[in-house]
């Protein structure tokens, strides 16, 4: 009786634990991305990561003057909050997101070419979840 016991409890403790989904925000990241090459968007770069509650990534990227960038983010089920915020090359906030949420979108054109930091904020995490899966794609038009 005692080891039925404790695998059901062991069951119920395995059964709670909610992993990051970062192939459902890359299937839906992707589907923006296909949406945006008819809007003449091309893809700069595109990853995915795993992000706990108030965790964050920061990402390298270089922006040309004249291009017009477009960053867009998508989060699994287990994201509620993603902050998405542009960085200059001294780490000054630029720009951020006005929609935080599962799916921020921030537009940028530089008027000269620079070294930028994109930042991903999980700002809230939903309950019972360990971490969420977030994908980033840079477009460019």
């Amino acid at each position: 009786m005692l080891k039925r016991s404790l695998l059901f409890l062991s069951f119920l403790t395995l059964g709670s634990i909610a992993y990051a989904d970062e192939k459902e925000a890359d299937d839906c990241l992707r589907s923006k991305i296909w949406s945006g090459y008819d809007d003449g968007w091309a893809v700069r770069t595109a990853t995915t990561t795993s992000l706990a509650q108030d965790d964050h990534r920061v990402y390298l990227v270089t922006l040309y003057a004249g291009n017009e960038y477009k960053f867009e983010v998508c989060g699994d089920k287990a994201a509620k909050t993603i902050d998405l915020v542009l960085h200059d090359a001294e780490g000054r906030e630029i720009k951020r997101a006005g929609n935080p949420g599962q799916e921020p979108i921030l537009e940028y054109k530089p008027a000269s070419t620079q070294t930028y930091y994109v930042a991903l904020y999980a700002s809230e995490v939903k309950g019972g979840a360990d971490a969420a899966g977030v994908a980033l794609a840079v477009t460019y038009r």
